[in-house]
C-alpha cells in the first residue's frame, strides 16, 4: 500500500512540474515556440479571471493578442508586469504564465529591454 501511495504522489507532482509554466504554447508576437525562459507573468485579481486569461493565451492568435492589450505594463519592480488586473482593474492576487520566443518579443510586451 505504501508503494502505492508513494508511487501516486510521485506521480502528481511530476505532471505538476509539466503542467507548470507558460499558458501558451506559441509566441503572441512573432507566432514562433516559445523559450521556457522568456516569460512574464500577468497579474490577475481571482481564480476565475485566472482562467479567463489562461483561455485566451491558449486560444492563440487574435484573442491573445487582444487580452495582452488589455494588460497595461505598469509595474517596473514587481513579480508582474501589471499592477491592476485586465478584467476587473482590482489590484493582482494571482498569476498566469506568457511565453515568448526571444527577449526581443518579451521587450515588447514588458517595455524592458
Amino acid at each position: 500500500m505504501k508503494k502505492i501511495l508513494i508511487t501516486l504522489i510521485s506521480t502528481i507532482g511530476i505532471a505538476g512540474l509539466l503542467l507548470a509554466g507558460a499558458a501558451n504554447k506559441n509566441c503572441p508576437m512573432s507566432g514562433k515556440a516559445i523559450n521556457a525562459e522568456k516569460t512574464a507573468n500577468i497579474g490577475v485579481c481571482c481564480n476565475n479571471c485566472k482562467g479567463k486569461a489562461t483561455k485566451a493565451l491558449e486560444a492563440g492568435g487574435k484573442k491573445t493578442k487582444a487580452f495582452l492589450k488589455k494588460v497595461t505594463a505598469d509595474n517596473k519592480d514587481g513579480d508582474t508586469v501589471n499592477k491592476n488586473c485586465p478584467f476587473s482593474g482590482k489590484p493582482t492576487k494571482a498569476t498566469v504564465t506568457v511565453g515568448f520566443c526571444c527577449s526581443n518579443c518579451l521587450g515588447k510586451f514588458t517595455g524592458k529591454k
